[in-house]
């Protein structure tokens, strides 16, 4: 009898496998935040949904360049409010920082799972996460 070593399953490729179960439940974890909305400080509630971003970002855009004026009509996640410029300049920012902290966040926790040995089964990825993005500074706009 011959055995095909070729398809045997080793530790090592136990653990590969798993450390990437981990980092690809790390990254949607990310993503899940990064979309999943902001409680801006005054308790409303901003979509970050990347087509919510896109439309945020092209409206200030439109805003700084003369193609539209403001009051502009906008709906947060808490319902519908009359903006101005530096309004949704300033939830601009916010949205944006988010994000960026979401991803940072990402960043600190994978490289600290790659520094760990083994298949990272003990490793809580959402605490983890949390704490990295909680460490983050919040810039204000």
């Amino acid at each position: 009898m011959n055995i095909d070593m070729s398809r045997l399953i080793t530790a090592e490729t136990k653990t590969q496998t798993a450390r990437g179960v981990a980092f690809a439940a790390l990254a949607d974890l990310r993503w899940q935040r990064e979309t999943g909305g902001l409680a801006l400080p005054d308790g409303r509630q901003a979509q970050t949904s990347r087509e919510a971003r896109a439309l945020l970002n092209s409206t200030v855009a439109a805003l700084q360049a003369g193609l539209i004026t403001a009051p502009v009509a906008w709906k947060l996640a808490s319902g519908w409010e009359q903006m101005t410029a530096e309004q949704l300049t300033g939830l601009a920012a916010a949205v944006q920082s988010h994000v960026t902290r979401c991803f940072v966040a990402e960043q600190a926790v994978a490289e600290k799972m790659t520094a760990l040995p083994g298949d990272l089964g003990g490793f809580d990825i959402e605490t983890a996460f949390d704490a990295a993005f909680q460490a983050l500074s919040v810039p204000g706009p």
